[in-house]
């Protein structure tokens, strides 16, 4: 092999690999940087759009898919893929539109067959129509694939057991679903997307509903975990009952990924034991990693920062819920630790179960009314509905030794809050005679929107274009921006653009913002870093959409707010060379 197709088959392994764990954020952002890199096979397209439309994206997954030219491919899985996009797209809607989607994602389905005559597509065909309400179409597909029985595969015994229960056969569907967990290993998406089908055809009520519970019930993946924990000094005591405490939840508890930051002490010694057990490890740091490491790592012992350093190699991704420098502010270490829960739930519902915080706790430390820290986690998390194994570890050294750090001026006002930008995409282009028309229909409407949502405004300002708005809350932020989204829909006639698609683009972000007073105009200034960079996020933005930061995707995630659809766009490079962040199409959730 040449070394671009040694390149080009790592490529394609590492993004397999990933889709196995049940990883698609992840497999996406592989296979998305390997084909920039110029690494480009029919294999590596397809698994590509595969895990945009495994992460939730169908929209996005079917505009790439016919991008990238797979809808003019007779190849079997890519036909299949198009069954699959048009079947996700469909559980987005409701009514006679998701109808219409099933029974194009069914057709696809039955070309791929006829392409084949492989069980996989007949199957998912089975199934589609069987939601349609075609129960002869649906027992016709299936029946063949439980007469020919499985092999020692976890596809296999899978798709049998789906066939089973479509065919009313349920007992029989229960122990082939035993038998594909007995084959399901690490295969964690895998599973995952076996119990999103098994669950929407009970929901359809297209198979018995106790029997596809039992299958779910052998099938679920294991939780995700999120941990948190105390701060101490490495080799002593503590140490050793740290790490025996939390190998033995970890034992007591399988999971499907672990997810957290990396401060010396407990959070170590969590990722340690992740990768001694092979679980997907995913680390999220508060601030700038340089920072981070002098604040949260060597604070404990120098002897810490090895270890931090081959977990974080490890890490099959690291995420920053910000970049800025530290600036001794216990906001960035709540960001830090709300993205981190937020994405636990996020990853959670990507694989079909549920986030499970973990915290280690020594019992001489357990009241404080820190805004920051272990149980100010463990008090949110609960908060917000979730469970909690706690770890009780004595014997803790936390003589900790902090460095000095950069203090803003003593009365800075500093906060967490949502933050929007929004503009509109061929102003410059609109004449003298259309501004008053703009200004009234465009401007007028936005500024209408605000008034709604009143004090939960907490900031606002327009130049020209561009719209700067400051909210009380993240689920705030997003209603305003879909709401102004909405409100734009439709334009007067006089702002239609020769040749170009005028309308607003709105990126929404969640970080901390100074707040004072303009020392030039007298009024009121909210700033900082994460002000100027959700600024960058609007020019990248599609035209009539909302884009939106992953620590506000996370937060949205956090809160259960379940109006709402957070879809990966990708790691986007941002306007003015402000770096790449990974971005979330958002929209409003149907049904």
């Amino acid at each position: 092999m040449t070394a671009t197709a040694d390149r080009v088959a790592a490529a394609e392994a590492e993004v397999a690999r990933r889709l196995e764990q049940g990883d698609a954020l992840t497999a996406f952002d592989c296979a998305a940087a390997a084909h920039r890199d110029g690494a480009d096979s029919a294999r590596l397209r397809y698994l590509m759009v595969r895990s945009l439309a495994a992460s939730g994206d169908s929209m996005g997954a079917m505009a790439l898919y016919e991008r990238l030219g797979l809808d003019a491919s007779d190849d079997v899985d890519c036909v299949a893929l198009a069954g699959r996009i048009w079947k996700d797209a469909a559980f987005d809607q409701t009514g006679a539109r998701r109808a219409e989607l099933l029974a194009r994602a069914a057709a696809a389905y039955e070309k791929a067959l006829a392409l084949s005559d492989a069980d996989f597509p007949a199957i998912n065909a089975a199934s589609l129509h069987a939601m349609l309400g075609d129960r002869v179409r649906a027992a016709a597909l299936a029946a063949p694939i439980a007469d020919a029985g499985a092999g020692d595969d976890y596809w296999e015994q899978a798709t049998l057991a789906e066939a089973l229960l479509l065919l009313g056969r349920g007992e029989e569907a229960r122990g082939a679903a035993t038998a594909a967990r007995a084959q399901a290993a690490r295969r964690i998406g895998d599973r995952a997307s076996t119990c999103r089908q098994i669950a929407r055809l009970a929901a359809a009520g297209a198979v018995d509903a106790g029997d596809a519970a039992a299958v779910l019930d052998q099938l679920r993946p294991p939780p995700v975990g999120v941990y948190c924990g105390r701060m101490f000094r490495a080799g002593r005591a503590g140490e050793t009952n740290a790490r025996a405490a939390i190998a033995a939840a970890l034992d007591a508890q399988p999971l499907s990924a672990l997810i957290g930051p990396l401060a010396c002490g407990a959070d170590i010694l969590f990722a340690e034991a992740a990768m001694a057990r092979g679980i997907d490890l995913s680390v999220v740091l508060p601030f700038a990693e340089e920072d981070f490491i002098a604040q949260s790592v060597v604070s404990g012992g120098a002897d810490w920062l090895p270890r931090y350093e081959a977990c974080r190699a490890a890490a099959a991704t690291v995420h920053f819920a910000s970049s800025a420098r530290y600036v001794s502010d216990d906001c960035q270490f709540i960001l830090g630790s709300h993205t981190m829960m937020g994405l636990a739930r996020l990853r959670a519902r990507e694989l079909e179960t549920e986030a499970v915080q973990f915290a280690v706790i020594d019992g001489a430390a357990r009241s404080t009314g820190a805004i920051a820290g272990t149980n100010a986690d463990v008090a949110l998390w609960q908060q917000q509905g979730g469970k909690t194994i706690e770890i009780t570890a004595e014997a803790l050294d936390r003589a900790l030794d902090f460095p000095p750090a950069p203090k803003a001026p003593e009365g800075t006002r500093r906060g967490l809050y949502a933050i929007l930008f929004a503009d509109f995409a061929g102003f410059s282009r609109l004449g003298e005679a259309q501004l008053p028309v703009f200004a009234r229909e465009v401007m007028g409407r936005i500024g209408r929107i605000l008034d709604n949502f009143g004090d939960a405004v907490l900031f606002r300002n327009s130049w020209g274009d561009a719209v700067y708005a400051v909210i009380d809350a993240p689920a705030t932020a997003a209603r305003i921006a879909l709401a102004m989204q909405d409100a734009l829909a439709v334009l007067p006639a006089e702002l239609e653009l020769e040749g170009a698609r005028a309308g607003m683009r709105i990126g929404i972000h969640f970080g901390p913002i100074y707040r004072g007073t303009d020392p030039v105009v007298g009024s009121e200034l909210w700033y900082g870093t994460e002000v100027t960079r959700t600024a960058r996020i609007e020019p990248v933005t599609l035209v009539g959409q909302v884009y939106c930061t992953q620590p506000l995707a996370a937060m949205l995630a956090l809160g259960e707010e379940a109006d709402f659809a957070c879809d990966y766009v990708g790691k986007v490079q941002l306007a003015k060379d402000y770096g790449e962040l990974a971005l979330y199409r958002l929209s409003q959730r149907i049904g």
